[in-house]
């Protein structure tokens, strides 16, 4: 995807941020800093909140496109997307179960 940030490989799959993540924290800044009354400590915390909800989307995706790989398809990539992730494959299998 065009818009989007390589920040790591892993096992030869990239791992990209999408620009409008950014998006995601400031509004979890504000959320937690702002209206929560609780500063800068809050701003912190929002943004830590939300960068380790999307580690677990990224373990999430990584799941699904080791699974895919273990049956010969090439994934490209993982994007991070304000709405979650996405893990891109070259080809759909003609095997429903795989």
């Amino acid at each position: 995807m065009s818009w989007s940030w390589r920040v790591l490989r892993i096992k030869g799959i990239d791992v990209k941020i999408h620009v409008t993540f950014i998006l995601i924290l400031i509004w979890a800044a504000y959320y937690w800093g702002a209206t929560s009354g609780r500063g800068l400590r809050g701003s912190v915390f929002g943004m830590v909140a939300t960068l380790m909800l999307f580690a677990c989307v990224t373990l999430h995706e990584f799941g699904h496109s080791l699974v895919a790989m273990r049956y010969g398809a090439r994934v490209r990539d993982i994007t991070l997307l304000p709405i979650g992730g996405m893990a891109r494959r070259e080809d759909i299998p003609e095997n429903p179960r795989e």
